[in-house]
Order: C-alpha cells, then structure tokens, then sequence
C-alpha cells in the first residue's frame, strides 16, 4: 500500500489506465497530468506534510527530488508502445536491444530468471505479457534492489524501449519453431500413444468434477474425451449422450496468448494437471495444434452428413487412403463384432472423429495426416464425403 504505483499505476494514470478495474482498482488518479505542474507543488504533493499522503518521514528530500524529477521528465505515454495488453513496436529491432541489454541475465530465451517458479519457468516473455505496463516501466528504470540497468539511463528512446518490450513479448516461453499441429492432434486423441508413455489405468483427476460421463481409466485422460472430436465440448457432438461432460472445448481459446493456452494444459497445481505424463514438448505441439490446427467442422458435417464434394473427394481417397483402407474401404475393420464395419461406417457413425483422423492421422499407426501432407480444409472435407458414399 506504500508504492507509489499501487495507487498512480504502472501506466502512471492511475483510474483511467490499466488499473482501472481489477483486484489493483483504488479509484486514485494517476501522476500523468502533474506533468505540467510546477515543480514545487509536485514536491509538496509527494511529500504531503500534515495530509493523509504525509511521506516525510520515510523519504528524504532527495527521494523526493528524485521522484519529482521522475513525474516531470521520466513520465511517457505508454498507450504508444502497448495496444490492448500487446505490444506495438519492431520486435526485430528489439531483438538486437534485448541481446545487448538483457540477455547477458535474462537469458536469450528470457527464461534464465524465473518470476513465477511455482507454476513453471515464468520469464521475461511470461511477463511482458501478463503485465507490459510494469515490464515496459522496468525496461526503462530497472529493477529496484537489482542490477538491471535504466534503458532510459543507457540512453535508448522510447521506441527503442517499446520495441525491446515487442521482441520480449515475442520471445517464445514454450513453443519453438518445430512445435508439430499435426502431432499435436494426434496427442489430442491418445497422447500415451505418442510421446511413448504409459497408458493410465485410473482416473483423471479433472473426472471426478462431472458425473454424467461413466468411462474410468484411460478415456478419462483422452482430451477428445472432456473437448470433443469437433473441439466445442458441450456445445457440439458431445452436447449430450454418453460422452457428455459438461466440459467446454478448446475452440475459444485459439485467441488466447500461447503461454496462457500452455499453462491451461500443464494444468500445475490443479485439477488438470498433465505435468507428469506430458513433457514441455508435448504441450507445445498441443498449443500449436489449439492455435494453427483447429478448424470448424460445422463447415463440413450437417447433422452428421458431410457436406464435402464425394466426386472430389474419390480422387484424394484413392490417392491417400486406399493403400491401406482399401478401395471400398473396408480392409481394415473397426468393429468386428458387428460384421465388417470400415472406413463408411466409421464416417457415418461418428464423423466429427473421422474428419480428425483424415486431418491429423491415427495414434500410433502409419496414417499420414492429410494436413500434413498439404490438403486443405476444403479437400479433407471432400474426402470424409466419399467416405461416407462408400
């Protein structure tokens, strides 16, 4: 309750900024507009002798000069450099800042001093995105108790400070460049088969949350299985039946921040918490596959009939698929206690998971992913509608 921007604000306009609204709201105005102040009201006002602001006993007159020299030159408009949570700057710019002024600390992945360790390495980028108006405050005064040095100080402008915050935010916490949609997908489906772990035997910690879904074991730990084959969970094929959870799915979180998506899937410390069977690699193959993979199946199934081109589609099946589903599609069988029941069966009885399996391949098996091998969403849809005429 002591710090200056607590009330006044990262962002320095107090109410009308960042902070307000939120657990940090006071209803305080910020130190903006005493920019254009004369210098000896500024002073008194900080030092605020015989008011409820009285800082006289704990700050020296030159703390108080400082502070005032702070308002009157350090202050900048940082709605510039910081539009809606991100960053406006040239990244690319900011890269060669970041490795001259900070890297030597931080690390050239931001991620040598962890601000959070509880829940994972939680870096600079972690930072700059959870909070840019404090990140941006200390690229351009430092750290206080620290070595961190003033970018002010140093003498980088403002932009050159903005754009150090953009390459900071740009810097990847958890996904590189080799992070794989298509794996990613396939972890979706049964991660175990994947990344070589071994298959649970009990339940997911997250079940016990709903009572309508009555699989145990393994299933409880597919992420089709609480999100849907289709990613909208309770709000599509999943919406009821036997599967039905109550879950939400992963569609609305394509625009969430990367690090956000892979924090929500590790899960540390709660009830989803998938840090002892997936590593950060895995993780990152499935944020990429929330953010690049996804894509609205309702554009292609109506009511459980695919809406695809079948002719299109023949083509692209004989091409892809029936080497190994053979040309009526029925080589290899999915239920074979109920007769032969094939690739048309499989797309007429559950095409949301079909159309999965034609974009992201099978788990553990030799089936390409046909986004993989460059169909488009158009044509994977074309190939479920002649699976389903088969």
């Amino acid at each position: 309750t002591w710090r200056c921007k607590e009330c006044h604000g990262w962002d320095y306009v107090g109410k009308n900024g960042r902070y307000s609204s939120g657990s940090h709201y006071t209803g305080f105005d910020g130190v903006w507009d005493q920019r254009s102040e004369h210098m000896e009201d500024v002073f008194d006002g900080i030092k605020g002798e015989g008011t409820d602001h009285d800082l006289s006993a704990v700050l020296s007159d030159d703390d108080i000069a400082d502070l005032t020299k702070f308002i009157l030159e350090g202050l900048f408009d940082m709605s510039l450099y910081i539009n809606n949570g991100i960053a406006t700057g040239n990244a690319a710019n900011g890269q060669g800042l970041y490795n001259t002024n900070c890297a030597s600390c931080h690390g050239s992945d931001g991620n040598t001093l962890d601000f959070s360790s509880s829940e994972g390495v939680q870096g600079v980028s972690w930072l700059a995105f959870d909070n840019p108006q404090e990140s941006l405050h200390k690229i351009r005064f430092g750290h206080p108790g620290s070595l961190m040095p003033s970018m002010l100080s140093a003498g980088l402008t403002d932009s050159e400070q903005g754009d150090i915050l953009a390459y900071a935010q740009a810097l990847s916490l958890y996904i590189t460049s080799d992070a794989s949609a298509t794996r990613g997908g396939l972890l979706y489906d049964k991660w175990w088969k994947v990344n070589g772990g071994t298959e649970p035997t009990t339940d997911f910690s997250v079940w016990a949350s709903q009572n309508t879904n009555a699989r145990t074991g393994s299933d409880t730990w597919r992420c089709k299985e609480c999100h849907g084959w289709d990613y909208v969970g309770k709000d599509g094929r999943y919406s009821s039946g036997s599967h039905f959870t109550g879950f939400d799915g992963v569609w609305d979180q394509r625009n969430e921040q990367e690090n956000n998506i892979f924090d929500s899937i590790k899960g540390m410390g709660t009830n989803h918490d998938l840090s002892s069977v997936l590593s950060d690699d895995d993780i990152a193959d499935l944020t990429k596959f929330i953010l690049d993979g996804l894509f609205d199946m309702s554009m292609y199934i109506d009511n459980g009939i695919a809406t695809g081109n079948a002719n299109n589609g023949q083509g692209l099946y004989d091409t892809n698929c029936a080497s190994c589903h053979g040309a009526d599609g029925n080589t290899m069988d999915f239920s074979s206690s109920d007769g032969v029941q094939g690739i048309g069966w499989l797309a007429l009885d559950n095409p949301q998971e079909s159309l999965h399996k034609i974009r992201f391949g099978h788990p553990g098996s030799a089936m390409p992913s046909m986004l993989g091998v460059g169909l488009t969403d158009d044509e994977q849809g074309d190939v479920l509608a002649y699976s389903q005429s088969l």
